[in-house]
């Protein structure tokens, strides 16, 4: 783990409350551990580094999709082309559970009477996705949590990334950097401060290994045999296509004996960008189904769309392409 020799210093007036000594530090079991700036007592443990998680099949959690999507005449939009890229990675920040007995006893060893542990104040992080020579970075207000990572790629990062893999030369990082705060003595009084604590994540992307991480999907495209299913791909909220979008709500009617069967998917953001619709029985292509779309606004309005009927395709993307970039 890297730590910069720059500090920021904030000259701002200190509360009474206890904060870390950021002059006063040192490694124990691989971990930065810092002094409270008022009891000895007290240490706390900057933020383990970032790791790849495992899948439930073990094997490393991520994945590389690509789509693409050509216009059609029926649909409006005959001269629209684009390719996307979702990259996705699950990411754990996890701390081997013995260690902060072990910086105990540590402490204990080198005169701390009754140490305890505590997590390190973050104010905020930045992230970097690093690949050839691109870059995708994000900012957040608090610590890089473990989590479920979708990054959408536009058309030229995915093209690049897909090559990169289809020649087996592929090697992708994270890198994270954390604003630490605490305090410093100076000039005969405690001030606020902030650190840097920065590390680097690198990913082999390995497709001879792991083929089924890899998918590229022509969307809109027929099928010559009957179905049972439509997945249906909304990338509204992964490409911040609508700010003032809470849900989009797709029902797909089924035509059937007696009344239609009506099957729906909800998409939201922070959640899975494609969704399978299972039909109860299984249909002929010669007969067409019907969609419909119902956004609904962060300020509670909906808006309700007009049933749309659809005929052969078992890919159904539901994202506003006159918003989206080419």
């Amino acid at each position: 783990m890297m730590w910069p020799a720059l500090l920021l210093f904030l000259f701002l007036p200190l509360s009474a409350s206890a904060a870390p000594d950021l002059g006063a530090y040192q490694d124990i079991e691989g971990v930065r551990v810092f002094r409270d700036h008022q009891n000895s007592n007290i240490w706390y443990l900057a933020p383990a580094p970032p790791a790849l998680r495992e899948g439930a099949d073990q094997t490393p959690d991520y994945g590389l999709d690509i789509y693409r999507y050509l216009g059609r005449k029926g649909t409006g939009d005959q001269d629209l082309f684009w390719v996307k890229g979702v990259f996705s990675a699950g990411i754990i920040r996890d701390r081997d559970a013995a260690a902060p007995g072990r910086i105990r006893s540590s402490l204990k060893s080198q005169g701390a009477a009754d140490p305890r542990l505590r997590s390190m104040p973050v104010a905020g992080a930045q992230v970097q996705l690093l690949f050839a020579d691109q870059g995708q970075t994000w900012n957040q207000g608090s610590r890089w949590a473990a989590e479920r990572l979708l990054l959408p790629l536009d058309r030229y990062p995915a093209e690049i990334l897909w090559e990169a893999v289809q020649s087996d030369q592929t090697l992708v990082s994270f890198a994270v950097e954390e604003r630490l705060t605490g305090v410093r003595w100076m000039e005969g009084e405690w001030v606020e401060s902030e650190t840097v604590a920065a590390s680097t994540l690198p990913i082999d992307l390995d497709i001879k290994a792991y083929p089924h991480k890899f998918r590229r999907t022509d969307l809109g495209g027929r099928m010559v045999r009957g179905y049972t299913g439509v997945d249906v791909f909304c990338f509204d909220f992964l490409e911040d296509l609508d700010r003032d979008l809470y849900a989009k709500v797709v029902e797909v009617s089924i035509p059937t004996t007696g009344r239609d069967l009506v099957e729906e998917v909800t998409f939201r953001a922070n959640q899975e960008y494609r969704a399978r619709i299972e039909f109860k029985l299984a249909k002929d292509l010669d007969q067409p189904y019907r969609v419909r779309i119902t956004r609904i606004l962060k300020d509670g309005r909906r808006d309700v769309g007009p049933w749309v009927a659809k005929q052969g395709e078992t890919m159904l993307d539901v994202t506003a392409y006159r918003d989206a970039e080419e």
